[in-house]
């Protein structure tokens, strides 16, 4: 399945031009997508525990209100007709066809996308006019949803007192109607109101994660602190009489420099983290890992019985090492170092789907080492296609 932009456009040019730049309509581009997920279904999914899931109501112009999931049937049963809306995040890792629109969009690193998000809206749903701090490719699955699209926002005042994030002052620039198959992009930035149309208004929003700079260093420095051993301590320059004992002369604080940067700006230590920081899972998505542990001689009689697929809840990537051969396997915030001969099998077993014995061909004991944990962990499991 691949994402048809509009004929003037490849891949390139869309990831040169409009890519966190500017919003692109793209008609007609996922035409042969899985989209029968009826909003029934997207209800029922809204009612099970660990699944997140929110309605917003509008009210008036600025009255809004927030629920929180899971509901129960009646919680549906006693909606107006009118200006609600419901969204469900993660849908990929509970339905395999909305983990398969992911496809559509590989052009994009996959360890930097973060959900599906699916949201159904009666006439009038939404959430209001508002920006994202991320990218995010919004698909029209079903009905007709009408977007306005607005200046790109630095500081965006908000309406006061509500639970969610709208825009105090909204002017549209764009209007566009979407209809199913229509896919709109926009970067991060872009003030934006979906309204929904008709009474089968489904859209699929594929989203990108975007932590912000004091999320990324409150976490480079908490992997730091793990990281660094605890006789390592400040040592002095060497030291002369001072006049004033109290000042703090430049020396010391270039020594206390300098050992900060041994730590913060060891490009290994950098690339762990950023691995790691990279694939850690919500904390609602929990894998329970499996209570029969699997020793490394069962490998090949498991993969001779089943294929086996990434969890849906896992997240992975791999690197290259800093200054050596050697390669880095991260899944679920962990990692993993492998020699620089599984290349091909760390590429196979991130990328490919379903996994099969062609994986153990010729594998080094390092990778069915690193193999066992993973299956081990459930990050690994058994499929039937």
């Amino acid at each position: 399945m691949q994402l048809q932009l509009p004929a003037s456009l490849n891949i390139q040019d869309f990831l040169d031009n409009y890519w966190q730049k500017r919003p692109l309509l793209m008609r007609n581009a996922l035409q042969k997508h899985d989209f029968s997920l009826s909003p029934d279904e997207l209800a029922g999914l809204a009612c099970e525990e660990g699944v997140e899931s929110r309605m917003v109501l509008r009210h008036d112009q600025n009255e809004w209100e927030l629920r929180h999931g899971p509901f129960d049937e009646q919680a549906f049963s006693r909606l107006p007709d009118q200006n609600w809306t419901l969204l469900v995040q993660d849908v990929d890792k509970y339905l395999p066809e909305a983990a398969e629109l992911l496809r559509a969009f590989h052009f994009i690193p996959s360890w930097r996308f973060d959900d599906v998000m699916i949201s159904y809206a009666v006439p009038g749903g939404s959430v209001g006019p508002h920006t994202d701090t991320y990218d995010v490719f919004l698909v029209q699955a079903r009905g007709r949803r009408r977007w306005q699209i607005g200046n790109r926002i630095g500081n965006p005042a908000l309406l006061p007192d509500l639970p969610i994030r709208v825009l105090a002052e909204f002017e549209a620039e764009q209007e566009w109607l979407l209809e199913a198959g229509d896919v709109l992009y926009l970067p991060p930035g872009v003030a934006h109101w979906g309204i929904g149309e008709d009474g089968d208004c489904m859209t699929w929003s594929v989203g990108l994660r975007a932590p912000s700079t004091a999320e990324m260093l409150g976490s480079y420095t908490q992997y730091l602190l793990d990281q660094v051993p605890e006789h390592d301590h400040y040592r002095d320059p060497s030291l002369s009489p001072q006049e004033s004992p109290a000042r703090i002369l430049p020396q010391a604080c270039s020594a206390a420099s300098d050992a900060l940067d041994r730590w913060l700006l060891d490009p290994d230590l950098r690339q762990r983290w950023f691995g790691c920081f990279n694939t850690e899972l919500k904390e609602h998505l929990f894998i329970e890992p499996r209570t029969e542990t699997v020793e490394i001689s069962r490998i090949p009689e498991l993969f001779r019985q089943h294929h086996w697929q990434r969890h849906p809840f896992s997240r992975w990537a791999w690197q290259e090492g800093s200054g050596s051969s050697d390669l880095y396997l991260f899944v679920c915030g962990e990692l993993f170092e492998l020699p620089g001969n599984c290349r091909s099998k760390l590429q196979q077993l991130c990328d490919r789907h379903p996994l099969n014995q062609d994986l153990l061909r010729d594998a080094d004991p390092a990778f069915l080492r690193v193999l066992a944990r993973l299956i081990n962990e459930n990050w690994l499991e058994p499929c039937d296609d």
